[in-house]
């Protein structure tokens, strides 16, 4: 079996699989990842914890594919490792009343 390697860039969309499969989160979409990148850019969160893309001081930029936004994969998970994804999970269903 040939042995799964990640690819250099990724988007959002492929982003949000990977981080599951590699564990650093239960659950994640893209929408939820990129939620997580527009929160975390603010000017409000510290410099060190503050989202590693983007065109401000000290942030990498997107490389853009067409319409698409490529984050350098290696620098997403390393972030993602050093400051997991926290939330609430996914919407559960509604329980019925008794």
């Amino acid at each position: 079996m040939t042995e799964r390697t990640d690819p250099d860039y990724i988007s959002f969309t492929d982003a949000a699989t990977l981080i599951v499969r590699h564990g650093l989160a239960g659950s994640m979409t893209p929408r939820g990842l990129r939620y997580m990148a527009r929160a975390r850019a603010t000017e409000e969160t510290p410099a060190d914890r503050r989202w590693p893309f983007g065109d401000g001081p000290g942030q990498e930029p997107y490389l853009v594919a067409g319409k698409t936004r490529m984050m350098r994969t290696s620098v997403l998970l390393e972030y993602l490792a050093k400051y997991p994804p926290k939330g609430r999970g996914p919407a559960r269903e509604a329980t019925p009343e008794s």
